[in-house]
């Protein structure tokens, strides 16, 4: 099953069935608009792709009639890989290629994991009430920034007819370490994206 969102631009709570399921797909593209190529296919959504840092695959989300979960694919061979198995989202591939990280559920809340390419080592990151997603890592991947509704309600109750809690960003470290606040306002704060700066990784 998956759960019910709400939709804001019409306020109304959809249920489960009211989602549109299946057809959505991948394809790659040339930066130069050619070299189209559609690379899933079949009834499921799949969505929300991820290149591993060597261009050689990339991880996406797929849910429907053939499974859902994190999927890995070759991009020459096409061939795919199960990542996990759950109601997982977001993946975002480590630059250093060696974590992806993704949300998931967890008693009621969406929190922020990291799993290695080979399925190894799931790991939870963050642990308090509120739903944590739309992270990012930073150029090194040493760090992740975030958004999360750990803060609850402030004042947009008074700006709008569908209050919801607003989500603040936080930035942590890679194992979840070191967690600092970043925004405190009534205004929603959320997909954050880190400026790229030339730097060569560290090892671990």
């Amino acid at each position: 099953t998956y759960n019910a969102f709400f939709n804001g631009f019409h306020g109304l709570f959809l249920k489960p069935d009211d989602r549109v399921e299946g057809g959505a797909q991948i394809a790659i593209v040339n930066p130069d608009g050619k070299g189209f190529r559609q690379v899933t296919s079949g009834p499921s959504n799949n969505g929300f792709p991820s290149m591993a840092p060597d261009g050689t695959r990339f991880v996406y989300r797929t849910f429907g009639p053939d499974g859902e979960g994190l999927r890995i694919m070759n991009i020459d061979t096409n061939a795919v890989t199960t990542l996990t198995s759950g109601y997982d989202n977001f993946p975002q591939w480590s630059p250093r290629g060696d974590l992806i990280m993704f949300s998931r559920q967890a008693q009621g809340d969406y929190e922020i994991y990291t799993v290695h390419p080979d399925g190894s080592s799931v790991k939870r990151l963050t642990f308090v009430h509120g739903n944590d997603a739309h992270m990012a890592w930073s150029p090194d991947g040493e760090h992740i920034v975030f958004a999360s509704t750990r803060m609850g309600f402030k004042d947009e109750a008074i700006y709008t007819d569908a209050p919801q809690p607003y989500g603040e960003l936080f930035v942590m470290k890679y194992d979840g370490s070191n967690l600092e606040q970043l925004t405190d306002n009534q205004w929603e704060d959320g997909t954050p994206a880190w400026r790229p700066a030339p730097k060569l990784l560290s090892r671990r």
